[in-house]
């Protein structure tokens, strides 16, 4: 009896406790109701309304019929479906090592140029590409590399033949990769120039006592400093291995489609274009497990508690 009189004032005070945290915080409160009703329209709804849709027949009109996880089963014997898998994680993994390395070793010389607004205009250089859209990008690799564009043209100075760049197999990876890094390069390095900038300056002069040179400096004190940026740097390109669509969609063409098909490629195709609804979205349900599943190892690896 004792412990039900105990719990019922427990509750009574814990209701009151919230009702005043309310109705002290209730401006806050008010402020963050757009972000949710925005969050449960376009994020919350439409991911369990694709959930749904992932056990349900492919019929644009009409009531859909339950299947179970036949649409699973659908997209995992497609072949085109394990050619994207191997595509997505072939870039993607390219791209995180690559990204991850080049924008440190360019943040890295970027911090040793003295005069400040040279760096900050080589900075800024290195930063416009990630304002444009894949679609400019894409754009723009194709003048470079076309038949007669700017890097043939170059070939043709030492009597080289022109190359057929985006219709070769061969090099629809590499272009992929290097679209990718010439955009995003200036922004992760924008990232350790950050973290960089907040190194507390009396370290360095304790370093420069202590005897230390200009690498010693970079080895001892400015990488261990920029830890944490480097665990966030890696969970931020983990979660984007295999969600890769923007520079694929725009280079894509018959020539190079089974070097370069991805994952989001293969949902999009599915749905959009042959209206497969439930095969697309249990396509896109496992594209989400394996980047959750993707990021928690990487989390993991990194002991990333933030």
């Amino acid at each position: 009896m004792l412990y039900y009189i105990c719990s019922s004032v427990t509750e009574v005070c814990m209701e009151k406790s919230l009702k005043k945290q309310v109705g002290k915080n209730k401006v806050f409160y008010l402020l963050f109701l757009p972000i949710a009703i925005y969050l449960i329209l376009f994020s919350y709804y439409p991911f369990f309304t694709g959930l749904a849709l992932s056990f349900q027949e492919n019929k644009l009109i009409g009531k859909k019929g339950f299947v179970g996880f036949e649409n699973y089963v659908s997209v995992l014997k497609d072949p085109n479906f394990v050619v994207a898998i191997k595509n997505s994680l072939i870039i993607g993994l390219w791209d995180f090592f690559l990204y991850f390395v080049l924008s440190l070793v360019f943040a890295l010389m970027l911090n040793e140029v003295r005069l400040k607004k040279v760096r900050q205009g080589i900075q800024t250089l290195a930063y416009v590409p990630y304002l444009f859209s894949w679609s400019v990008i894409g754009g723009i690799w194709a003048l470079l590399f076309d038949v007669r564009g700017v890097v043939n043209q170059c070939l043709g100075w030492f009597g080289a033949s022109p190359v057929f760049f985006l219709a070769s197999p061969q090099f629809a990876r590499p272009l992929i990769i290097g679209m990718g890094i010439w955009r995003s390069i200036g922004y992760y390095a924008l990232l350790y120039m950050v973290a960089i900038s907040s190194i507390d300056t009396e370290i360095f002069e304790a370093a420069r006592i202590d005897g230390a040179g200009r690498f010693s400096q970079i080895v001892h004190v400015i990488l261990p400093q920029l830890v944490p940026t480097m665990k966030t740097i890696i969970v931020l390109l983990a979660m984007g291995i295999l969600t890769h669509f923007d520079e694929i969609y725009v280079m894509v063409n018959p020539a190079n489609r089974n070097q370069i098909s991805s994952l989001l490629l293969y949902v999009y195709e599915t749905g959009i274009l042959s209206f497969k609804s439930g095969t697309a979205s249990a396509g896109a349900t496992l594209v989400m497990i394996g980047t959750l599943v993707v990021t928690q190892v990487f989390r993991s690896a990194t002991k990333f508690d933030t």
